[in-house]
């Protein structure tokens, strides 16, 4: 898992591993999310992001809430 380090209003944390393509997401209100089957061209974008204005929040809800991505509640080791 890598930990993304980028500004938002929304997210409080997001991590995400490339290798078996699931994010975790804490928004700010303290619910965590375990997001599967995440798209790796979508994980690679974040990874790779040197943009100081990329939107972590737009890309939570571009790439894991309106995909309908399978979901569970809290972050899962699933290592």
């Amino acid at each position: 898992m890598k930990e993304i380090h980028l500004r938002s209003s929304a997210i409080s944390r997001l991590l995400v591993d490339e290798n078996n393509k699931i994010a975790q997401v804490q928004f700010i209100n303290g619910k965590e999310y375990t997001y599967f089957d995440v798209a790796l061209d979508a994980i690679k974008e974040v990874l790779n992001t040197t943009d100081s204005d990329f939107s972590i929040g737009k890309w939570v809800n571009n790439n894991l809430l309106k995909t309908k991505k399978e979901f569970t509640l809290g972050f899962v080791n699933y290592l």
